[in-house]
């Protein structure tokens, strides 16, 4: 842990965003391995674990969420991910959560002033992710859904945001994608090199 780190009182939240598909759960397994030496009690929470058993039957039906369904999650997403952060010697936790529009994020942020939310878009084209989630299995968001994920996507303004990045997806092996977010997390949320 930095001295920085340290001093600064808060916990730390790295929240891995994005539409469905685009890898967030594999790249916080990828993280909590890169880092297991320094933070060996890094916490991963599952966002679509936190899901009330409604919101999962809706979208087990094809049918998307709307804002009212996402509150209390989102709320639940925030508070859980602190706790997890709380509860390790270097308070801090990663959390996979769409986090797909900018009032979400605020939300999350809100609900636990006391974290500092990292939030790390994994981006990648609506082609791309259909193909990922074509291949996907056992999850409960099929591709016939990924319309409104898109259409609800509000990709962060990173001069307005500046506790998020955006990763590329596109074009790009997993293993670039990997490094790329292990860069991001190392210089704008652990502030080493």
């Amino acid at each position: 842990m930095t001295e920085k780190h340290k001093t600064m009182g808060k916990f730390k939240v790295i929240v891995l965003a994005g539409t469905a598909g685009t890898g967030k759960s594999t790249i916080a397994g990828e993280l909590i391995h890169e880092f297991k030496d320094i933070y060996p009690d890094l916490k991963f929470i599952e966002g679509d674990d936190l899901h009330p058993p409604a919101n999962v039957e809706k979208m087990t039906r094809g049918i998307p969420l709307n804002d009212d369904d996402r509150w209390d999650w989102l709320k639940k997403v925030a508070v859980e991910s602190t706790k997890a952060a709380a509860s390790t010697k270097e308070h801090l936790s990663i959390v996979a959560c769409s986090s797909l529009k900018k009032k979400y994020r605020d939300l999350i942020r809100h609900t636990c002033p006391e974290s500092e939310f990292h939030f790390i878009f994994l981006y990648a084209s609506k082609i791309e992710v259909l193909k990922r989630l074509k291949t996907r299995k056992g999850h409960f968001m099929k591709a016939d859904m990924m319309e409104s994920q898109f259409r609800d996507l509000e990709l962060p303004d990173i001069n307005d945001e500046t506790d998020c990045d955006i990763v590329p997806l596109d074009f790009k092996t997993f293993y670039q994608i990997e490094k790329d977010v292990i860069q991001v997390v190392k210089s704008k949320v652990l502030n080493i090199e």
